[in-house]
């Protein structure tokens, strides 16, 4: 039996629903079932289904987003947005940019509070360079700016520094949001295929 294409829809404007959380513009969706008048949605952001009036949702073809269109959706608030509001992280092939998954409004929430520069003055005194260092968390022993980068590592709640990790280690930390309950059920998750 041949699949239907699911039909990805956005949000032409804020919806407030009774008992569930409001949609807002530009919110992305799939199809669910549809009938002339309404259709019945399921929300990523606030991960519901909605039955809306389909005057109120627009179809896009999800398969042209992204870099190189004019549309991305944000791996976050999973609204639909213009490329222009996710900043140019890297370049690709034939200098094409690469834009963040992100948009600039969800990033500046992410990156949170700085260090301040008293504080990284402070540390960078401290700083490992061309000698051993070891990962406080993953124990990865390295030539600290030789064989890997060592990083100030931080709240980003409070912007207070931790101190000085491997930068995979950074970056795991900061995919988990600095969130303990999220590295917990991490933990939780791999223990369970032991």
């Amino acid at each position: 039996m041949k699949q239907h294409p699911k039909k990805f829809v956005f949000a032409r404007k804020n919806i407030k629903i009774s008992s569930l959380i409001p949609i807002e513009k530009g919110d992305v969706g799939i199809v669910e079932s549809e009938s002339k008048k309404d259709a019945s949605i399921f929300f990523i952001r606030t991960w519901q289904k909605a039955t809306l009036n389909k005057s109120d949702l627009q179809i896009f073809n999800v398969k042209k987003t992204g870099d190189g269109f004019s549309k991305k959706i944000c791996n976050i608030c999973h609204k639909l947005r213009s490329t222009m509001e996710f900043a140019k992280n890297q370049n690709a092939k034939n200098n094409r940019s690469v834009r963040r998954p992100s948009c600039q409004k969800c990033r500046k929430q992410l990156e949170g509070v700085n260090i301040s520069s008293a504080e990284k003055n402070k540390w960078s005194k401290s700083k490992p360079v061309d000698e051993p260092f070891e990962c406080p968390i993953c124990s990865k022993r390295t030539i600290a700016g030789i064989t890997s980068k060592v990083v100030l590592e931080h709240d980003h709640r409070s912007g207070k520094v931790r101190g000085w990790v491997c930068d995979s280690c950074n970056t795991g930390i900061g995919r988990f949001k600095d969130d303990k309950k999220l590295l917990e059920r991490a933990a939780k998750f791999i223990e369970s295929t032991d």
